[in-house]
């Protein structure tokens, strides 16, 4: 159902380093959450949570299109604006993608069959100075629309966001955060974001199942941003 759309996405998508220098000599390194093109110059879409522990040790950088492409020489990420009140960012590389996604300017109907997508699970290992990127890997999960939620989140570092969107059935991985949610066609209907706290389901013997959903920030707020700054982004229906 989603080959198509997954083509799109191997091509649009990408993984978001984060670098910690904490000794002259050692650095951490860790994949905090994903990215996508939005046009063929360079500007793609993400979250702003990504980005709010950075300080004078740390950088977030773009090194490709993994595991198939890998950028030389790593590109830093750079801020061109963003929602923080809703949880959009919107950055500049200076690299061309031919590749890249249309946004959908709807919210997706309840029922309706999406696809989330991001880098979690990533493994990354030293290599002769260098870093073994084998280990950073696309993850898809096919899923579908729950209902629409608008729900107050907080980050990591206590602040707190409005998520505005749609509640999606299967919960997001940590590395999947700023991943598009797209349809069978390969149009983002929205930005994964959030999960929901954990709720419980007990039976009469006593068995307790832990549920949470996974929270997407709809792209037609992405678009009205985009719009906003006059920026150029291919859209799926009508304003």
């Amino acid at each position: 159902m989603f080959v198509k759309a997954i083509k799109i996405a191997k091509e649009a998508m990408f993984p978001i380093f984060r670098f910690e220098q904490v000794s002259p000599s050692q650095a951490k390194v860790s994949v905090v959450g994903t990215g996508f093109f939005i046009n063929s110059k360079g500007y793609f879409v993400s979250v702003t949570h990504l980005f709010e522990t950075k300080n004078e040790n740390t950088r977030f950088l773009y090194i490709g299109k993994l595991p198939d492409k890998v950028q030389k020489p790593r590109l830093e990420i750079k801020e061109a604006f963003k929602d923080d009140e809703h949880d959009i960012f919107v950055g500049k590389l200076e690299v061309n993608s031919p590749k890249y996604f249309y946004l959908a300017k709807f919210i997706p109907e309840i029922g309706k069959s999406i696809c989330i997508s991001g880098y979690p699970l990533s493994v990354i290992k030293p290599n002769n100075g260098g870093l073994e990127l084998g280990g950073v890997r696309r993850y898809f999960q096919p899923s579908f629309v729950l209902d629409k939620i608008k729900v107050k989140s907080k980050s990591g570092t206590g602040t707190i966001r409005e998520h505005d969107g749609f509640l999606v059935r299967d919960v997001g991985l940590f590395g999947m955060s700023g991943g598009p949610v797209f349809d069978v066609r390969g149009v983002v209907v929205g930005v994964q974001a959030s999960v929901t706290e954990p709720r419980e389901s007990t039976n009469a013997a006593g068995r307790t199942i832990s549920v949470e959903n996974a929270v997407a920030i709809r792209s037609d707020l992405i678009l009205e941003l985009l719009n906003k700054h006059r920026i150029k982004a291919n859209f799926w229906g009508k304003f």
